[in-house]
């Protein structure tokens, strides 16, 4: 619907009148990068002249295998200070559309650091796109910009915004492993004995955590904990300033790790839980884990003059505002759907579930039937959106015989191989393709396969998170303090998931599209009250009536 336009080009008209100095474009994830880039591009191709640098993370774009900024180790590194100067005056007048491969192709040209280019080059942008960690996290914040508590003449584009929650709640959030200090006190005892000794402290505290710890517990108080970990940052500091090894990172992880946990011990609030459980690793740990992220978030909105959160899913509309730092008079805008309605089926089958209780062979045979009838009623590409890659590959292995073109979403995933995997959606196919991908993944949100590159989804479950001790959590602490507890921990996620993958769909006013949701749950009126206003009416099916509601849909 053109949520990227409709944001930056009055952001833009605002910094035409004096009223914005740099505009910071947000997101979640490197492919809703790109459509910012491409934003930006259309409106220089219509006169607009502005700098705007896109920054790629450390480790995507540098040179090494493994980020090291050491002269012996990185041939850039060596005098980078004295040619980044020459390497960014020589990028900011010749160029306006600052992306990654230009910045990886004058640093090149100038022998320096890339990914410490681009952030000097942000000095000369009027805009920025980036991810959100850039301007939030309370490690990674570009402090050139908002170091200080002056308010800025900035404003903040957050796109996909529905994604901030989770992750701004990671954001201010710390743990430290108890295994961490006994390894960094086998490195220095021999060297440090009173640095040994401030670590086998620390370690006491946290035996005795471990002790009353079967599985999950929560904490109360950490005071006499916290004071260990400040007396053992004070002569960790100095060790680290003397000590030079191959064994550095890894003293040097540890150090940052416990730097982060007393500061986010320093904002601890009631919107806060400290917690010691064990990770999938069976290592034992204690988390300050943010359960609301509003408060903080909120302190890094007052740096600018402005913050526009933006998304096709953020329902209920409540939740997200509550969470993510809105206040009672903020704008609220539901823009209606510029689509035909007509050019969408939606379908709910009434006779399937993906609930635990239910998921068995028979179960899993009727899904796939409902899959192959779906894709087979008419040649073209499909996308099929499991809650897991458990159940996908499971589902992928039953249909290997029985569903021609079908392709599998891989987890890590390179770029290129992204890039791969959605080139197989071509226009018009001769043959039908059949994705098989995971909810909330890469492939769920952000991507633009318009007109007949996809003509079909189907959601297979609900998207409700795993049942695990951290969800948990979360649902005793909004039942307590809100009675919404359920829904706070799981059913909005799950069905922000659901609505993202099946937004795959209808990408133009021209596209046609079919989506099936499989799962009876789908029809109680705790989740189809949650279906965007153009999803109604919607039809519930069973496989007779799915066929014949697909007959008439594609042969109108």
């Amino acid at each position: 619907m053109g949520k990227t336009i409709a944001t930056v080009f009055p952001s833009v008209k605002a910094m035409g009148m004096g009223l914005v100095t740099k505009i910071f474009y947000l997101t979640a994830k490197t492919i809703t990068r790109t459509v910012a880039e491409d934003t930006f591009n259309l409106l220089m191709n219509h006169g607009l002249h502005m700098k705007v640098t896109t920054i790629t993370a450390k480790e995507k774009i540098c040179i090494l295998d493994k980020p090291d900024c050491n002269p012996t180790s990185c041939p850039r590194a060596k005098g980078h200070f004295d040619r980044v100067n020459d390497a960014v005056f020589d990028l900011v007048t010749n160029e306006n559309e600052i992306t990654r491969d230009l910045i990886l192709s004058y640093s090149k040209k100038h022998n320096v650091c890339p990914f410490e280019m681009s952030l000097d080059v942000t000095l000369w942008s009027d805009a920025i796109i980036c991810d959100y960690n850039y301007a939030f996290d309370p490690n990674v914040y570009l402090r050139r910009f908002f170091n200080n508590d002056k308010q800025e003449d900035y404003v903040f584009l957050i796109d996909e915004a529905h994604n901030l929650v989770d992750r701004a709640r990671e954001m201010y959030s710390a743990t430290l492993c108890k295994d961490d200090f006994l390894i960094v006190k086998g490195f220095v005892k021999d060297i440090n004995p009173k640095l040994s000794k401030l670590l086998s402290t620390c370690n006491k505290d946290l035996l005795t955590l471990r002790r009353e710890c079967d599985e999950f517990e929560l904490v109360e108080d950490i005071s006499v904990f916290c004071m260990h970990l400040m007396q053992l940052m004070t002569e960790y500091e100095t060790f680290l300033q003397e000590y030079n090894s191959d064994d550095r990172d890894e003293l040097l992880q540890l150090y940052m790790d416990i730097r982060n946990f007393l500061n986010i011990y320093e904002i601890l609030d009631d919107y806060y839980t400290i917690y010691t459980d064990y990770d999938e690793n069976d290592r034992f740990r204690i988390k300050l884990q943010c359960m609301d992220p509003s408060r903080n978030l909120t302190k890094y909105y007052e740096k600018g003059r402005s913050v526009i959160l933006f998304s096709a899913t953020l329902l209920p509309i409540k939740y997200y505002k509550e969470q993510l730092g809105g206040k009672e008079d903020d704008y609220a805008v539901y823009a209606p759907s510029s689509f035909i309605v007509s050019n969408r089926l939606i379908m709910v089958a009434s006779d399937v579930s993906t609930k635990y209780s239910r998921r068995n062979e028979r179960e899993y045979r009727k899904i796939l039937d409902y899959i192959k009838s779906f894709v087979n009623k008419r040649i073209g590409n499909y996308m099929v959106f499991f809650p897991s890659y458990q159940m996908m590959d499971l589902l992928a292995d039953m249909a290997s015989d029985e569903i021609a073109g079908l392709v599998m979403q891989k987890s890590n995933m390179t770029e290129e191989e992204r890039e791969a995997f959605l080139e197989g959606f071509v226009e018009n196919p001769k043959e039908s393709r059949v994705g098989f991908c995971v909810m909330g993944g890469i492939f769920s949100e952000g991507i633009d396969l318009k007109n007949s590159r996809l003509i079909g989804a189907i959601i297979v479950g609900t998207g409700l998170p795993m049942v695990c001790n951290e969800r948990e959590l979360f649902r005793g602490y909004f039942d307590e303090r809100n009675g919404r507890g359920f829904d706070y921990a799981y059913l909005y996620q799950g069905m922000n998931k659901v609505l993202q993958s099946a937004g795959r769909v209808i990408r133009t006013k021209e596209d046609r599209g079919a989506i099936l949701l499989l799962d009876d749950r789908f029809l109680k009126a705790e989740y189809y009250q949650l279906f965007p206003k153009e999803w109604f009416p919607f039809e519930p099916v069973n496989p007779t009536t799915m066929d014949r509601m697909l007959s008439d849909f594609w042969n109108v």
